[in-house]
C-alpha cells in the first residue's frame, strides 16, 4: 500500500445513544449512526441483502425496527473493531479503512456486490 493510499488512523471512537463520535489522525471528525453502521455490515449473511433494491429495503426496514442501546466495542487486532449490538447483528469486523469510508459517506464496498468464496 503506498503513502497515498494510507488511511488516517482512528484516535477516539466516542459512543452516543444512537451515534457514535469518530475522531481521525488526519484532523477530521465524524459522526456515524449505528443504523448506517448496520447497514454496511460487512459479515456473509448480511452483505447479499445490499446487492439489490428489495432486499437492500428489507434490510433497511429490519434496521429501522431495532430499538439501538450503545454497543460494546472491542478492538480486532490493529486493523479493526467489531461491534457488539443487543438485538443486531454482531458478526461484522469493521476495518479502519472501511470505517473511514462511512464517516466520509462513501461506499465502503467500492460499488462491487458480496462474493462469497475464497478470497
Amino acid at each position: 500500500m503506498s503513502e497515498k493510499e494510507k488511511i488516517a488512523k482512528l484516535i477516539r471512537l466516542e459512543r452516543k445513544k444512537e451515534t457514535m463520535l469518530l475522531d481521525w489522525s488526519d484532523g477530521l471528525q465524524f459522526e456515524l449512526s449505528y443504523r448506517t453502521l448496520l447497514y454496511w455490515c460487512p459479515c456473509a449473511k448480511c452483505s447479499p441483502y445490499r446487492d439489490d433494491e428489495l432486499t437492500s429495503s428489507e434490510l433497511e426496514t429490519s434496521i429501522d425496527n431495532i430499538k439501538f442501546e450503545k454497543p460494546t466495542v472491542e478492538r480486532v487486532g490493529s486493523y479493526a473493531l467489531k461491534f457488539d449490538f443487543h438485538g443486531a447483528c454482531n458478526s461484522g469486523i469493521y476495518t479502519f479503512d472501511r470505517l473511514y469510508k462511512l464517516s466520509n459517506q462513501q461506499n465502503p464496498d467500492d460499488g462491487k456486490p458480496y462474493i462469497h468464496g475464497a478470497w
